[in-house]
């Protein structure tokens, strides 16, 4: 779920548009967090953190007169941490960033 105060923004931003009477709404938010720290045997962990309600804030769009009509996802790295490994060749990486939905809806 985003922050209140992006929530409360994208909601006036979606009223705001269907005011105006545009026939399109494109929103992004970030949905899943990739975050892991180095390890002293140079493997990499890495941690998933993903938001649950996303499905409830798209449907509160919704109820302001938009219907979802098409979804994309993309990756957005933000760094890397790196750790030599103790036995064998080579580095572990841990990337980090996050994936973000790009949501379009229609006028319903």
């Amino acid at each position: 779920m985003p922050t209140a105060e992006e929530a409360s923004r994208l909601l006036y931003l979606a009223q705001s548009a269907h005011a105006r009477g545009d026939a399109l709404l494109h929103i992004q938010l970030d949905i899943s967090m990739l975050t892991g720290e180095q390890s002293s045997w140079g493997s990499a962990g890495n941690t998933v953190t993903n938001d649950e309600n996303v499905g409830y804030f798209l449907s509160e769009i919704e109820k302001h007169g938009w219907r979802l009509e098409h979804t994309g996802y993309t990756f957005v790295e933000s760094g890397a941490t790196t750790s030599q490994r103790i036995f064998g060749t080579g580095e572990g990486v841990v990337n980090h960033g996050a994936v973000i939905g790009y949501y379009t809806f229609r006028r319903a």
